[in-house]
């Protein structure tokens, strides 16, 4: 059975103040969109073009991302497209999308901390750097790669190279 891949990876910056709220079981959710832009050269000069993805951080991410970012913050977000669908007032059907981070680095210094303290967070590539919080996890659902399993490679000596 062959399984499909589901992987974003995004930079840009932060449209919004982060909006954090808790579902009814107490899990934090933070919700924020980015700007990514993207030029090219058109018929008529250079074009710039806006595309505005929606995020969601949950757990320990969520409260991070809610106490540090702010509107204007640049971030790399990787994680999976996820949708929603329900009908309107009017009966129609909607459908929504959105990114359900996995990891967000900060690339812009945090809200909220004196300038000596955001001198200690950058890294040597002046960038800010999340240290690791508690890994992500999938409350009640299954991994999207599912289990992995080491595969032991084959001592190959023939020398060929792979068809790919």
């Amino acid at each position: 059975m062959s399984r499909d891949i589901n992987y974003f990876f995004g930079i840009g910056n932060l449209t919004r103040e982060p909006d954090l709220r808790y579902t009814p079981q107490g899990t934090p959710v933070c919700r924020f969109s980015i700007a990514m832009n993207r030029r090219y050269q058109g018929r008529q000069g250079m074009v710039e073009e806006v595309t505005y993805i929606p995020v969601s951080a949950w757990s320990k991410l969520a409260e991070v991302c809610a106490r540090y970012l702010h509107k204007g913050s640049r971030v790399a977000v990787v994680g999976e497209l996820r949708s929603s669908s329900w009908e309107d007032r009017n009966g129609n059907r909607r459908t929504s999308y959105e990114i359900r981070a996995e990891n967000i680095q900060f690339l812009s210094p945090p809200r909220g901390i004196a300038q000596e303290e955001v001198e200690e967070f950058m890294g040597s590539e002046g960038k800010f750097r999340m240290e690791e919080a508690e890994p992500f996890t999938y409350e009640g659902e299954e991994a999207p790669l599912g289990e992995l399993e080491d595969i032991p490679l084959d001592n190959d000596d023939t020398g060929e190279i792979a068809p790919f």
